[in-house]
C-alpha cells in the first residue's frame, strides 16, 4: 500500500474514532456564535423599541403637564409607561417610565400610587446613585402618608458615606414634620459635619438648622505647632 493510501486509510479510521465529537462540538460552537448574534441584535431592537415608545411618553408627559385636565394625554402616560415596565422592564426606559410615573402620581397627590411605582423601581435593582434617589423620594412619599416610622427606617438602611449629607438632612426633614426638633438638631448637624470635612457649604441645610435652634459648625483651625509662636516673634522682632 502506498504512503498515500495509508494516510487515507488512517484519515478514515481518525473520522470513524473522532469524528462524531469533532462535527458536534463544531456544531455547538456555531450554535453559541449564532446565538450570541441574535442575542445581541434582539438587545438592540429591545432599546430601540423601548426608546420609540419612551419618546411617545415624554411627549404625552409634555402634554399633560401644559394642560393637567387633558385625560387624554394623562391616559397615555399610564399606557405608555405601563408598556414600557411590562415589556421592556430591563432597559434604563423601564426605569424612567417607573420614575415619571411616580412623579405624575405624586402631583395629583396619590402618594400611595407615587409610593408603588418607586418600590417596583427599587425592585429592578438600579444602580447606587440611582437607588439613593429612589429612596429619597419614597421617603418623602411615607412621609405624606404620615408614614414617620416607615421613612427613617428605609432611610435608616443606608450607610454609604458618600450619601451621607443627603440622608442625614432627609432625617432631619422628618423628625421636625415630627416636633421631635432634638432629633432634627442631631441629623442636621451630622449632615453639616459630613459637608464640612468636603469643604461643601448647603444654604438650604443651614436655613433649616436655623429653624431648630442650631448653628453650622465651623471647621477648626490647625493646632499651631511648638515652634510656630517662636517664629512669630522672632519675624516680629
Amino acid at each position: 500500500m502506498s504512503t498515500q493510501e495509508e494516510e487515507l486509510e488512517n484519515l478514515k479510521r481518525f473520522f470513524k474514532d473522532y469524528g462524531m465529537p469533532i462535527l458536534i462540538g463544531l456544531a455547538l460552537a456555531l450554535a453559541v456564535i449564532g446565538g450570541w448574534k441574535f442575542w445581541e441584535k434582539s438587545r438592540l431592537e429591545q432599546s430601540t423599541q423601548a426608546a420609540t415608545v419612551f419618546r411617545e411618553m415624554m411627549t404625552a408627559v409634555q402634554r399633560s403637564q401644559l394642560n393637567p385636565d387633558d385625560k387624554a394625554a394623562n391616559t397615555e402616560v399610564q399606557r405608555l409607561g405601563k408598556a414600557l415596565k411590562e415589556d421592556h422592564a430591563k432597559t434604563p426606559y423601564a426605569l424612567n417610565a417607573g420614575l415619571l410615573l411616580a412623579r405624575q402620581a405624586a402631583d395629583r397627590a396619590d402618594y400611595k400610587e407615587a409610593e408603588k411605582q418607586l418600590r417596583w423601581v427599587l425592585d429592578q435593582k438600579p444602580g447606587e446613585a440611582e437607588r439613593l434617589l429612589v429612596t429619597t423620594r419614597l421617603a418623602r412619599m411615607l412621609v405624606a402618608q404620615k408614614q414617620y416610622d416607615a421613612a427613617l427606617a428605609l432611610l435608616n438602611k443606608e450607610n454609604d458615606k458618600a450619601f451621607l449629607p443627603t440622608v442625614e438632612e432627609l432625617k432631619g426633614d422628618v423628625y421636625q414634620v415630627q416636633g421631635k426638633i432634638a432629633e432634627a438638631r442631631k441629623a442636621y448637624e451630622a449632615a453639616a459635619l459630613a459637608l464640612l470635612e468636603r469643604n461643601e457649604r448647603r444654604p438650604v441645610l443651614e436655613l433649616k438648622m436655623a429653624d431648630v435652634g442650631v448653628a453650622p459648625p465651623e471647621k477648626k483651625e490647625a493646632a499651631a505647632k511648638p515652634g510656630d509662636k517662636a517664629d512669630q516673634e522672632s519675624k516680629s522682632s
